[in-house]
Formats: structure tokens, sequence, C-alpha cells
């Protein structure tokens, strides 16, 4: 590779990484901020009122869209959470550790 093309390929690459960072630290921040609802979520699931609520709406008592008495939305949230979490942690350990 020419030196030119060199410094621009590498040029590009430090714009492309700035815009990524920038990006993820923006769509980081939200997803911090999400964990108090998505713990809000982990612990109204399976709990005493969830199960009174899930009754209610099956007999009629209340009629609302109840996707998180489902439990399958809820459940795959939380599941994927969980993904994320850990796929941030191999991204980590691999930026950390050079690779």
């Amino acid at each position: 590779m020419q030196q030119l093309d060199r410094i621009k390929d590498n040029e590009e690459a430090l714009n492309k990484s700035i815009k990524a960072i920038e990006e993820f630290k923006e769509a980081l921040d939200k997803y911090k901020i999400a964990q108090e609802e998505i713990k809000k979520v982990s612990k109204y699931l399976g709990s005493k009122e969830w199960f009174r609520d899930y009754d209610d709406v099956q007999y009629g008592k209340v009629d609302i869209k109840d996707g998180i008495l489902s439990q399958d939305a809820a459940y795959d949230m939380l599941e994927e959470n969980k993904e994320l979490a850990i796929e941030m942690l191999e991204v980590a350990t691999s930026i950390l550790k050079n690779d």
C-alpha cells in the first residue's frame, strides 16, 4: 500500500472508530438508565401482584394490553439483557487484552 493510501485508509478507520464510540456511548447511557426499568419488570414477573393481575385479565375483570402478563415478552427481554451483558463483557475483555 502506498503511503498516501495508507494514511487515507487509517484516517477513515479513525473517523469510523470515533463515530462508533460516540454512538455506543449514547446507547450505553440509555441502556444503563433502562436497567432500572428492567429490574422493575424482573421484580414484577412472578410476584403476587403479577399473578393477581394475570388472573384479573384472564377472567375479564381488567381489559388492558397485557404483554407483560404473557410472560414470553418479559422473559425474552430479560434473557436478551443477560446475553447482551455477557457479550459486552466478552468485547471488553478482548479490548483489554488487546486482541
